[in-house]
């Protein structure tokens, strides 16, 4: 009898302890498809000290807007002398889903950025990567409008 009671007692704990922070749809879905909606670029670090000043490029900077669509597609919504831009690109995972990469273009040059995923969680994205000059960027986002029960 003491064995059941045990073992019905471990059960109990171990299920009270799997709870979903949003529900289980954000936990059980691909990271192919977490992606998907419109991200905020909340902080950067540069060579690992932050920075309000500077970014790796004007469409990776503060309060930017990256939308990741079903169709690979990437739309950065960013801000320049008072003036929206948008750049347009597409993006992939790579074959581990540790790395996402990007191919874009801002006004003055064309990008392609393999960030290394440092964190993916919920709402939150935290990523890495070296730009040509070997300085080391961190970007770390949140999630603004989640696309993954809409077809976009």
């Amino acid at each position: 009898m003491r064995k059941k009671v045990l073992i019905g007692l471990s059960l109990v704990c171990m299920l009270g302890a799997c709870r979903y922070e949003e529900g289980p749809v954000m936990n059980f879905t691909p990271v192919k498809d977490r992606i998907r909606g419109e991200w905020k670029v909340n902080a950067i670090q540069k060579n690992g000290v932050a920075t309000t000043t500077e970014s790796p490029s004007l469409a990776e900077s503060r309060n930017n807007r990256f939308n990741f669509y079903v169709t690979k597609q990437l739309q950065i919504n960013y801000l320049e002398d008072g003036t929206v831009y948008q750049a347009d690109g597409d993006y992939k995972f790579s074959s581990n889903k540790k790395e996402i990469i990007l191919n874009f273009a801002d006004n003055y040059q064309k990008y392609t950025r393999t960030y290394e995923i440092m964190k993916f969680k919920n709402k939150e994205l935290k990523v890495k990567f070296n730009d040509d000059d070997n300085t080391e960027w961190v970007l770390e986002f949140t999630l603004i409008q989640s696309f993954i029960h809409y077809g976009m």
